[in-house]
């Protein structure tokens, strides 16, 4: 018997394989927007030149449920999209994590998956926090601009600024840091990827437990969004979306 999970693979080489749509006018708004993401595993990322992950996917699914031809997306660094995402018109980032500090910057459809924001600390450590406060004066590493580190700084914590997830998991490991700040699917992908155990690490708090999203900028009429988010709820009805889950996550 041939499973869901079997056929994964077979079904997202399908998706990846397809060409895009060629350029012709429409009046259709969707293709009137700029779709940007990262590299972000495993929602997105590039792979064989091509964005690919979960995320990506999931994107493909809505746009042939709306009837739209598949669109370009643009991997740029993540500072980048941000800025984006709030200075240019029509324009789709993701995958956003859509925290209270966030809720106005955008519109928002999702959700795609739930995740984690938290501090990490070196198990042999034993890093006592029973509460922010009591990081006063603690190095933090984290990467500019995303929800976590946007989450300490509220708290006036100042973070030292990793150039990736990497290098944070470096400055930790070192004891140049005592926590880092990040969400959990980077930090275990980091940490995986350094050859590290994961019980090399502890979660000493937890900032906040929130969805991923895909992010319109404000400009982005309420009609389409109401549109994507009918699409995506049809979506994730299907056994696909439990299957890319499994696939991906699990």
């Amino acid at each position: 018997m041939v499973t869901g999970i079997m056929v994964l693979p077979l079904l997202v080489g399908l998706l990846l394989s397809a060409a895009p749509a060629s350029a012709h006018e429409s009046d259709d708004p969707t293709e009137g927007l700029t779709y940007l993401t990262e590299e972000f595993r495993p929602f997105n990322y590039t792979e064989n030149g091509r964005p690919t992950g979960l995320a990506v996917i999931l994107l493909k699914q809505i746009w042939q449920e709306m009837g739209v031809p598949e669109q370009p997306i643009r991997v740029m660094p993540w500072a980048r999209i941000y800025d984006a995402a709030q200075l240019d018109r029509h324009t789709m980032i993701f995958s956003v994590y859509r925290t209270e500090e966030r809720e106005k910057s955008f519109k928002w459809v999702g959700p795609i998956v739930q995740g984690r924001l938290a501090l990490f600390a070196l198990r042999v450590r034993h890093l006592a926090v029973n509460s922010l406060r009591d990081l006063a004066g603690r190095r933090i590493a984290s990467l500019r601009d995303t929800a976590a580190t946007i989450k300490i700084l509220r708290v006036g914590l100042a973070p030292t600024y990793a150039s990736r997830a990497e290098h944070a998991v470096q400055l930790l490991e070192s004891g140049r840091v005592d926590a880092v700040a990040m969400d959990i699917f980077r930090f275990r992908r980091a940490t995986t990827a350094m050859g590290i155990p994961q019980d090399t690490f502890e979660t000493v708090w937890v900032l906040s437990e929130d969805f991923l999203y895909y992010a319109f900028s404000r400009d982005t009429a309420d009609p389409l969004i109401a549109r994507f988010q009918r699409a995506l709820d049809a979506v994730t009805r299907r056994p696909l979306y439990r299957n890319l889950l499994n696939f991906y996550i699990n």
